[in-house]
């Protein structure tokens, strides 16, 4: 992976509102725009690489995503994230950073879930929340490289990233874009990440 760009994207799972149960497992919020991002160390799901949020710092924005596979909203917002990932993909980095589940089976369950076979427990360790990374990666069918928080939530925790979120982190490590958590958070931070990348990482195709 030969990123120019790494856009954070944190699309973790959500819920229809603030305030309810998927709420109560939020971090607090810790980060603005233009502060510098929380370093980030994380391996795919097959364990074969391991990414580093420092490695790009000074040399070009990079891409991470937080995301879970109980999320409807996130699961429909997929699309929209692989587009702008064929768009920009040969001069933005995105990363599917898989973390904690929002809805899972043994926690607040959606019907919708249940109906489309999506019946997944909270992983209780960092085998089991692998797995179900791999399993996320492949019901996505994800161009997106996907990597794995680690079982303590420790980049979850450094960026109040559940239920969903995205992020853009600029070359000098600065978060360029901020996007609020939460379903509604989504598509206006999608289209903000949009705006950023024609400004800035414009395609080679397009006129002058």
């Amino acid at each position: 992976m030969k990123p120019t760009l790494l856009l954070l994207l944190t699309l973790v799972t959500t819920a229809p509102l603030f305030g309810g149960p998927a709420d109560a497992g939020r971090h607090p919020e810790t980060l603005r725009q233009g502060d510098r991002a929380p370093g980030v160390t994380l391996r795919s799901p097959d364990g074969k690489q391991t990414v580093t949020l420092a490695d790009f710092r000074g040399k070009q924005p990079v891409v991470l995503i937080f995301g879970s596979y109980t999320c409807p909203p996130f699961r429909d917002v997929y699309p929209t994230l692989e587009r702008l990932h064929g768009t920009y993909g040969e001069k933005v980095a995105f990363l599917y950073v898989y973390i904690r589940e929002a809805h899972a089976e043994d926690g607040w369950k959606m019907k919708r879930n249940q109906k489309e076979g999506i019946a997944i427990k909270d992983p209780k360790t960092m085998e089991e929340r692998t797995a179900v990374a791999q399993q996320a990666c492949a019901f996505f069918k994800t161009k997106i490289p996907g990597v794995v928080d680690t079982i303590d939530d420790a980049t979850d925790r450094a960026y109040a990233a559940w239920p969903s979120r995205i992020f853009l982190v600029d070359e000098q490590g600065a978060i360029a874009v901020r996007g609020d958590p939460g379903p509604r958070g989504l598509v206006p931070a999608a289209r903000a990440v949009e705006k950023w990348l024609e400004k800035n990482a414009p395609l080679a195709t397009r006129a002058p």
